[in-house]
This record gives C-alpha cells, structure tokens and sequence, in this order.
C-alpha cells in the first residue's frame, strides 16, 4: 500500500524564491565600457524533466547548483549510496542540499583518498566487495546542505548514482532525491487543473501533486516519487505519475487535450502569436530599462564585460553562489552557475567569465 509522505508547502515556496530572479526598477543608460566576447546563458536544467529523463554524460555539469530534497530514508541498507566524514542523521531525511560539483575519474580512488564513510546504502560500503565492483556508476554528484553554514557539521555528501548489475537492485539510480524544481513545475502543470485520462477519455481532478511511497516493478526498495492524487465525480481516486515530458503518459490537462484535438488552424496561430508578444514585451522592457546594447544582449539571454550585475541578473537569472570579498579598492564578487561558469565582477562591474 503506498503512504503518504507529508511536508510542508515550504517546498515550493522555497523553491520558487530559489528559482526566480528579481530586478530593482529605475531606467539608467550604460556606456559599453570595451568591446569583448558575448557570453550566451549556459543550458540549465529543464524542470519538466526529471533527472533520470535529462542527464547524459556530456550535460552532467548543467546539475551544479541545483536544488535536491531528500525525503526520509525507507531502507539505509539499499540506498541511496552516500559518502561523507559525518552521518549527523542523514538517513532520517526532509533535509534540502545543492548540488556543488561533479566527481569525474576513477571514483574509487577518489572516496578512499578523501577518507569518507558510507552513511547510506549499506550493501555498498566496501569498496572491495563483489557488491561495490558489481556496479554500474552514473555520476557522483558532490551535495551541500542548505541549512547548514559550518564546514565542521556540514562535510560534502557523495551521492554515488548507480544501479546494480546483478538483483537485489539498488535504487539509487536517480530515485531518492527529488529535484525541487522538477516538483514545484508538476505542481504548477497539474494541481487543481482538469486533466483527461487517456485509456477511456474519461474526466478527472489533479486534487494534489505530492510524494509518495512507491514500489517499482524491477526494484526491491521502495522510494518516494512525485505523484499526482486524481480524484473523478464518482468520489473514485487513483494515484499516477505525471507524465514524461518526451511524450504523453497515462493523462494530460483538459487545456492541452482539447488544443490537440479540437485547436484549429487560427487558435494555433494565436498561440504562437502571444507567446512571441511575451518576446517582445521583454525585450523592450529590457532596452527601455538598460538601453538599445545591453536590452537587445539580455532579451537574448547574454551578457558581456562591462555589465553591471544588475544586467547579468537580468539577462542569466540568479547564480546558486556569490562569493563577496571588501578591500580598500572596492568590493569583488564571484557569481557561480551550472556547467561550472564563474562570473568576476569589481565595484558591480563584470571583469570575467571563466569556464
């Protein structure tokens, strides 16, 4: 029987507030301070996909930054597969942490030399066992807690994401954290909206977008995954996953279902006519804010030296990090975002970019 993880609407609050970024009104006209190499807005994780639909090893680096939840955990011995110098209660779960770096190479090596203890996923702990070399390794993402500032109590995670050649399967295979921002997007998608289930076309409601416990069908230990609760006009409830974003699944929303079906040539042509507006919209807001240069680069989603970081907050969003360093020639600041880019700016000025 599958149970209901509870936790608060903090999660998308949260996210949503990680998620966005906010610009400080005032029209000012900047002078292009030298003429450098524009740099367009990395690919960034695309939250209607989840992590195990999107990652490949060519787009690993796209992770960095990222926000992960990490529900209580049902059974240690299987996983996830996590290192650290400290345990601090990691299996008891409803914690946030950030994805800080990516571990390449030989990962064996690696944990021994950084001398951390396995804290979860207890089958995998030796590193010489038939267990450990019987795995298939994916990625090693290196994790932060969010709600923790101390370097003492709060040692970098391991999240080894594997899957095992031989049963019992491990399910760590991108199933035991949940990216927030792929579940604050269902919940926008499907809460409370009118969705179709597509076997018999019959109607129903989206009441809640949640996690729940489940079982997969080729894995031994359960984990929880976003689920959406459907309720009909019957009173009859079933629990479903929300469809990949690749291509239609078990329902869609009624709005999608009628555009499908029934849209016609002019209600397509709309579409596309407002969403190209919304393009417009921006990019002027954006020239009238910053001027014809710097609006027409953020429209687009680039930067370029001599931005100010108001301009680079516009035009890439909000850097999962800043570094702020104060001496007596001004202020720096260091800006981190996925695929390992690190903005420099001195006195609110970008200086650099590095990759």
């Amino acid at each position: 029987m599958k149970i209901k993880l509870i936790f608060s609407l903090s999660l998308l609050f949260a996210a949503t507030n990680f998620l966005c970024a906010q610009v400080t009104t005032g029209k000012v006209e900047f002078k292009k301070i030298q003429k450098e190499s524009v740099f367009p807005r990395p690919p960034s994780y695309d939250s209607t996909k989840t992590l195990e639909e999107q990652y490949t090893s060519k787009n690993q680096f796209q992770f960095i930054g990222l926000q992960l939840f990490l529900p209580s955990v049902i059974n240690p011995k299987a996983g996830p597969i996590v290192f650290s110098k400290y345990s601090n209660g990691f299996t008891k779960g409803n914690r946030y942490y950030t994805v800080i770096d990516i571990l390449q190479g030989n990962i064996t090596k690696q944990l021994k030399q950084k001398k951390v203890i396995n804290i979860s996923g207890y089958r995998y702990k030796d590193f010489n066992s038939p267990q450990w070399k019987d795995l298939i390794i994916y990625a090693v993402f290196v994790l932060k807690e969010n709600n923790k500032n101390d370097s003492l109590n709060n040692a970098p995670l391991y999240w080894v994401i594997a899957q095992s050649k031989q049963p019992p399967y491990s399910c760590s295979y991108f199933n035991s954290f949940i990216a927030v921002p792929y579940f604050v997007k269902q919940k926008q998608l499907y809460q409370n909206k009118e969705v179709i289930y597509l076997s018999n076309k019959s109607k129903w409601l989206c009441k809640e977008v949640t996690l729940l416990k489940s079982r997969y069908n080729d894995c031994k230990d359960s984990t929880y995954a976003v689920s959406c609760v459907l309720i009909n006009n019957k009173g009859k409830r079933m629990q479903l996953r929300p469809p990949p974003s690749s291509k239609y699944g078990s329902f869609i929303t009624e709005k999608e279902y009628n555009r499908l079906d029934h849209a016609n040539r002019n209600q397509r042509e709309e579409l596309i006519k407002t969403e190209n507006t919304k393009k417009e919209k921006y990019k002027s807001e954006s020239i009238n804010k910053f001027g014809q240069h710097f609006g027409e680069l953020i429209a687009q989603h680039n930067i370029e030296i001599g931005m100010t970081a108001e301009m680079c907050k516009a035009a890439w969003g909000t850097p999962w990090k800043i570094d702020k360093t104060t001496t007596l020639s001004g202020s720096k600041e260091i800006w981190f975002y996925n695929w390992k880019y690190r903005l420099y700016f001195k006195n609110g000025l970008l200086e650099k970019v590095i990759k």
